[in-house]
């Protein structure tokens, strides 16, 4: 176990050397950019609960290149009226998704730094601040502008591997952006959690999955360093016409906070069942517990988990939440303070 263990962590360094060691000339990528294929053989790595040995950890490695190989190019420093952030381009035409935080409001010029130096003007389109998606448009974009696929299946499931690919203070000479490498926590309604770090000026820039395809855009920082929280690409889509008109929505225009209560669960038989409690959250220090049913929220009776997640995403963070909860046949109530996501 020790001997794999070592293995692991050469292999783990070889990893961050991928996301570290490239230079601008190493930029270069196809014009039409497709999903990676992913060999049957790492996909059952992938899938299964964790890597069993060093042969495993060899084609995560493997696959985990190809993927920063595909997505590095179109991964970008943002600039807006002085604020820096991250975002990544997804079509030839110079669409780039962002988190709505970082643009504010449509009609702001904006500049995009891309990792092979060059400075693109470009303009702030739509900004949904309920869920923390935003878009910019490159103006006259190149022949040549890299670009990312966009993940077009089903939502991510907790367990997925993820990539996140941020650039914190923008573009620093002989050196690529960040990467890290996790795995999926939980998601809700309009917020994805992973455990991949993200830090200042992350904000904005691409989650990926292991096909290279954008899943996800950087949101915020999470009260713990393994908690960290996206804006799932289903926000985008589902509201993707009214970004690229330049529309802005929600009701914080520029406050990034959401309030969290820190739980997951299901809907069953018209209960909000609880699945999972995260340490250090709201509902881990009042004591909730996995298994838990949540009967009411503030003496109202809720009939299923997305009612839960509905009433907490119109909350603001440091507020209180009374809920009524069922445990082994008794009953309750417990007091939880809900915390943002900054």
């Amino acid at each position: 176990m020790a001997r794999l263990l070592r293995r692991f962590r050469a292999i783990w360094i070889l990893l961050v050397l991928a996301g570290l060691a490239g230079t601008p000339s190493s930029f270069a990528q196809p014009a039409n950019p497709v999903s990676l294929e992913t060999p049957s053989e790492t996909a059952a790595v992938l899938s299964a609960r964790s890597p069993r040995n060093a042969e495993d950890l060899r084609l995560i490695q493997d696959q985990l290149q190809r993927v920063i190989k595909q997505a590095m190019p179109a991964t970008v420093a943002v600039e807006i009226r002085g604020a820096a952030g991250s975002g990544v381009i997804v079509n030839r035409e110079g669409l780039v998704l962002t988190a709505a935080h970082v643009v504010g409001r449509a009609g702001r010029r904006a500049w995009v730094e891309l990792p092979d130096g060059r400075r693109l003007a470009g303009r702030s389109l739509g900004a949904n601040h309920d869920v923390d998606a935003g878009m910019i448009k490159i103006d006259n974009p190149p022949t040549d502008l890299p670009f990312a696929p966009v993940h077009e299946g089903p939502e991510l499931e907790p367990g997925e591997w993820v990539v996140t690919i941020g650039q914190p203070g923008g573009v620093m000479e002989d050196r690529a952006p960040p990467v890290r490498f996790g795995r999926v926590l939980f998601r809700g309604e309009g917020v994805l959690c992973t455990d991949c770090k993200l830090v200042g000026g992350d904000s904005g820039g691409p989650l990926f999955n292991m096909n290279g395809e954008v899943v996800g855009i950087h949101s915020s920082i999470g009260p713990m360093l393994t908690h960290n929280f996206h804006v799932p690409i289903s926000a985008f889509h589902s509201g993707w016409d009214r970004l690229v008109k330049g529309e802005v929505w929600g009701g914080r225009f520029d406050d990034e906070h959401r309030a969290l209560l820190g739980v997951r669960g299901h809907t069953e038989e018209g209960r909000c069942v609880i699945t999972q409690v995260f340490p250090g959250m709201p509902a881990d220090k009042v004591g909730m517990e996995e298994g838990d049913v949540i009967l009411a929220v503030e003496n109202r009776e809720i009939g299923g988990f997305e009612e839960l997640s509905r009433i907490v995403a119109h909350k603001e963070p440091g507020d209180r939440l009374r809920l009524k909860i069922e445990r082994d046949g008794e009953i309750f109530e417990l007091s939880a303070e809900l915390v943002g996501t900054d």
